[in-house]
């Protein structure tokens, strides 16, 4: 039982939990020799005697351990502490992609180039450590307040041997690759598929397909062509389109072939947004048409179940764990349908097919006079010989599912609750409500002010739509919020003012976008808000700026890898001796881990000396000649004089002749220069220098 407090493997205290999922919980903690806070996947207790779950937990920290990229979250140890396995990670801040796009819409386009080239370096990265990562989707990858990419878990990513590896444990379904559907091999194509799926979501706020259950969705990706972005945003660039689109092609050989490929027709879309250089390879179909038999549709199922545990249940929650956005909000990925649920979808949909069968048979029967039964055994032959010819059709027929269909969105927007319930009665829509930021449903002369998809667009007979409820425009002195993504500061701040409103202006860094536009805005176009009330914008520095790491406790050689790594460089090396850190490790740096500095900026660091040695110094006095003449005495003094102190290292009362030589030996915690003085009934008699020995303790 982990517990807030314990220590794993002798450096990792548990602070807090932060996330579960299927197979394994996630827990903040902290590094006791870095003193750095890390994420701590943790496998539950229930899986710790299955040898297979504890080799696919394994496999993300051991094909990833090498792999060191900004986009990327790093996997930083693993190990197991009397039965408890665990993976130690980059602690990764920020929501997932997912709660990105349910908590601000689709994305504008600037932020869906700028996320998918970081997205795709990621993924690039791994390629080129032969890592397929093979559940590319927006719950595995994280965006941080500054709009910064993280990919993570790499749960059921395996080294690549050659070009390809099995495939038996799928991804989440909504963003599978057609190879992977069916069970095939996958390779690094099918994370440019998944990729495609995920920008098409970024760009769309909606995944192109959908269905009640996962072997509807896989079909889907087999077989049905994705409807073109634009058909749903016209203001999306023909060249993206063509992007997502040559991504999500069903052939691995007509999309990119390589990440690299793809970031760099990604980069071209701003310079040439209309531009014609994607190239799209002629699409031929070469294939018979026909409907899935049983046989295939059992080994779809049987791909996405796997041996019981689908990659759904092991990692929809763990990145998310370790990427809490402080507000509380959390959700469940709903990719997964309960075993016997879909067992019961499956018997519905064969007794469907037998049915529909059964109609065929008769319509053909009936209009080709086969079904009279006056003949005797003629009739019979007739309907045995029926049986035969429609044999074909039965087969045909059997897997093929009822067309689907589709309605219209009407404008809901200025209707009352009941007046959109009854429209969306009318169109084949069911009706969920919301309300608007400070209204509550106690509140009369409500009326729609937000609708969650756009009129006119097209949805499937049946569907769900959330129509947010708020005060009538011009009732209250409400005002509608522009839309101010890519607006220059002054110009969104000016909107603003113009109907109103005020303007609270944040900074972020972004590789992407110009220096002075805006990224994001809180809340987004089209909300109601009070007159005066505040909208938050964010606005790009256009200044390309890095996290100084914590280089505390690594070698001179890591900490230099790490800096460049980050686009930083190593300044002044100094040294210093350390009781709590190795020889040869860093002590201090010049600058403070977490500090947001410009690429290029140098960073100093302090070597280790190891423990300090301690020395004491020792000397040695002999006097031999006597200042006493014979039968004289007298009291006799050596005083030790160095620097500021003095000290007697040697007395003797009514000394006489015979009292020398004189020997005396002593010590001191410093080797400076010194002096013993020799007195004589208290008069200096006699000064010696001292020569020190260094002694080690």
């Amino acid at each position: 039982m982990i517990q807030t407090g314990m220590i794993l493997g002798g450096r990792y205290e548990i602070l807090e939990h932060i996330g579960s999922g299927g197979m394994a919980d996630v827990y903040k903690a902290r590094c006791l020799k870095t003193n750095r806070y890390v994420a701590v996947k943790v496998l539950r207790k229930e899986y710790s005697e299955d040898e297979t779950l504890i080799r696919r937990f394994t496999s993300e920290a051991r094909s990833t351990a090498d792999l060191h990229h900004p986009n990327v979250v790093s996997i930083l140890d693993e190990g197991n502490d009397q039965g408890i396995h665990y993976i130690v990670m980059e602690l990764a801040e920020g929501m997932t992609l997912k709660r990105y796009i349910r908590r601000y819409g689709r994305l504008s386009v600037r932020e869906t180039v700028d996320f998918a080239i970081q997205i795709a370096g990621g993924i690039q990265a791994a390629h080129e450590h032969g890592i397929v990562h093979r559940d590319i989707k927006p719950q595995n990858i994280i965006v941080s307040d500054s709009g910064k990419i993280k990919v993570t878990d790499f749960g059921i990513a395996k080294a690549a041997t050659g070009d390809t590896i099995a495939s038996s444990t799928m991804g989440s379904v909504r963003y599978l690759s057609p190879e992977q559907a069916r069970g095939g091999y996958s390779d690094a194509r099918s994370d440019i598929y998944s990729l495609g799926i995920t920008m098409y979501e970024m760009a769309t706020g909606k995944v192109p397909f959908d269905g009640e259950n996962t072997v509807a969705i896989a079909l889907m990706h087999l077989r049905d062509e994705i409807v073109p972005p634009r058909n749903y945003f016209p203001d999306i660039p023909v060249s993206l389109e063509n992007i997502i689109l040559k991504c999500t092609r069903k052939k691995p050989e007509e999309r990119y072939q390589t990440a690299e490929e793809l970031i760099a027709d990604l980069k071209q879309v701003f310079l040439s947004p209309d531009g014609s250089y994607v190239y799209m390879a002629p699409q031929v179909d070469d294939s018979p048409t026909r409907a899935r038999s049983e046989d295939e549709i059992a080994q779809i199922k049987k791909t996405l179940v796997g041996s019981g545990t689908t990659q759904s249940e092991e990692g929809q929650e763990e990145v998310r764990g370790q990427s809490t956005d402080g507000d509380g909000e959390d959700y469940e990925d709903d990719d997964s349908v309960h075993p016997k649920m879909e067992k019961m979808i499956l018997t519905i949909t064969i007794v469907f097919g037998v049915l529909l069968a059964c109609l065929v048979f008769y319509l053909i029967g009936s209009s080709t006079n086969l079904l009279r039964f006056s003949g005797g055994g003629s009739s019979t032959e007739a309907v045995t010989e029926s049986s035969e010819q429609t044999e074909d059709t039965e087969e045909a027929t059997a897997d093929t599912e009822a067309p689907k269909e589709y309605v219209t969105v009407p404008d809901f927007i200025g209707m009352t609750r009941v007046e959109a319930r009854n429209t969306a009665n009318e169109h084949s829509l069911k009706a969920e409500f919301d309300y608007a930021d400070g209204v509550s449903e106690d509140e009369s002369d409500l009326v729609v002010v937000e609708q969650e998809y756009e009129k006119n667009r097209d949805l499937l007979k049946d569907s769900t739509i959330t129509l947010t409820l708020g005060q009538k425009p011009g009732s209250d002195d409400r005002v509608e919020v522009p839309p101010l993504i890519n607006y220059e500061e002054e110009e969104a701040i000016d909107a603003l003012e113009d109907i109103g409103l005020k303007a609270e202006v944040v900074y972020a860094n972004s590789d992407t976008v110009e220096e002075g536009y805006v990224i994001r805005q809180t809340p987004k176009g089209g909300s109601l808000v009070d007159e005066g009330f505040t909208v938050t914008i964010t606005v790009s520095r256009g200044v390309s700026q890095v996290r100084v790491p914590d280089l505390y406790g690594v070698s001179q050689e890591a900490a230099e890898r790490e800096l460049n790594r980050l686009g930083l460089e190593l300044g002044d090396v100094s040294s210093d001796y350390s009781g709590s850190v190795g020889e040869g490790d860093v002590i201090d740096q010049s600058i403070e881990s977490g500090t947001m500095v410009d690429k290029g900026t140098a960073v100093s660091i302090t070597i280790s000396l190891g423990e300090r040695e301690t020395y004491h110094y020792a000397g040695i006095v002999q006097i031999f000649d006597s200042p006493f003449e014979e039968g004289e005495t007298g009291d006799i003094e050596l005083v030790l004089e160095q620097g500021n102190s003095t000290r007697t290292i040697y007395s003797e009362e009514d000394a006489d002749a015979e009292s020398f030589p004189v020997d005396v030996s002593f010590e001191s915690d410093s080797g400076r220069d010194a002096t013993v003085l020799f007195y004589v009934n208290g008069q200096e008699y006699n000064s010696y220098p001292v020569v020190w020995e260094r002694v080690a303790d």
